[in-house]
């Protein structure tokens, strides 16, 4: 039988087929598996945006924290899940920099997860330990140059890590780096005097910023963060290329229907519309992140993953991984 006929076939069927699953989807609750431990940055927004997609899609979006190899095992999970919508991962940066810094890395999420959509993005701050006798960034250069200290991370291999790495690099100095499951017992051991200094997402530490707890040097965005108004960003303290921000979106399976997507792009952009759900953002000073399209969306991630494979070259990071 000639083939060309059951190819115009399938072709015919498919098309009809997806807009029928796009209608019916979904008709059971979604998981949306966060590569993160409960109570950081990325949980809490993932349950605000999680509760916004729920009333659009009109089923429960479910968030499940799947911690581990800087997000890496939940965004396996969900690679290697059924195709249909009802396993999506919520992430971001995280896997950007795990390609940059592991090329042997047997996942690829370029070629195993297609994004549905941004969230939001965040920036990162400088703090050190309140009684650190340093008030600005290049004190504190001048104080790790002369002294012993440590740095702290959420994880090896985290934008967290990489920034410590990075100021190591362009200071010249010699920190030793101390890796934690979360930003909670990181900064309750900077608190205490036990570590030194460490980037951290400006949410956490921002309470303990204002209360005296702990020191902001500078912000990693472009602009200074409107919560904290009197600290420069990095480029102002005179350290360029520092310029990062914590960002979220929401994936699916590669092989998931377009149609499928697009419904889940819609139900994020549904949820961002929704002013409860962008008020749950500023309290986590977050802001939205928007994406025209699943395609545009993709081609943001891919940026981000090119911008830090250049990043790693440029300044010659060798990151050993645990």
């Amino acid at each position: 039988m000639n083939a060309r006929p059951l190819l115009a076939l399938a072709i015919g069927l498919a098309a009809i087929v997806a807009p029928a699953v796009a209608q019916t989807y979904p008709d059971k609750p979604v998981r949306l598996l966060v590569g993160f431990a409960a109570g950081g940055s990325a949980d809490l927004s993932a349950r605000a945006i999680a509760d916004g997609m729920a009333a659009s899609l009109g089923k429960p979006v479910v968030v499940e924290n799947r911690p581990g190899a800087g997000s890496l095992v939940a965004a396996t999970a969900v690679a290697r899940s059924d195709p249909d919508g009802y396993t999506l991962m919520y992430g971001g940066i995280s896997m950007s920099i795990q390609l940059a810094i592991d090329s042997s890395a047997n996942f690829d999420p370029l070629a195993e997860l297609a994004t549905a959509g941004l969230v939001a993005e965040a920036p990162n701050v400088l703090v050190v330990n309140a009684q650190l006798p340093v008030k600005s960034v290049k004190e504190l250069v001048a104080y790790l140059k002369a002294n012993r200290t440590s740095f702290a991370s959420v994880g090896v291999g985290t934008s967290l890590h990489l920034l410590g790495e990075m100021l190591k690099d362009v200071a010249k100095v010699d920190v030793v780096h101390v890796p934690y499951k979360g930003s909670g017992p990181a900064l309750n051991d900077l608190m205490g005097g036990r570590i030194d200094m460490m980037f951290d997402n400006l949410i956490t530490s921002l309470p303990l910023i204002r209360s005296g707890k702990i020191r902001a040097l500078a912000v990693t965005a472009p602009r200074r963060a409107s919560q904290l108004p009197d600290v420069p960003t990095m480029g102002e303290a005179g350290f360029d290329g520092f310029e990062t921000s914590v960002w979220f979106g929401v994936f699916a399976p590669r092989k998931t229907p377009l149609a499928v997507v697009e419904r889940v792009s819609a139900a994020l952009s549904a949820s961002q519309a929704d002013p409860k759900v962008s008020a749950r953002f500023g309290t986590l000073a977050m802001d939205m992140l928007k994406s025209d399209s699943p395609e545009a969306a993709d081609a943001f991630f891919r940026r981000d993953i090119q911008h830090w494979k250049s990043t790693v070259t440029r300044v010659g990071l060798k990151v050993e991984k645990n």
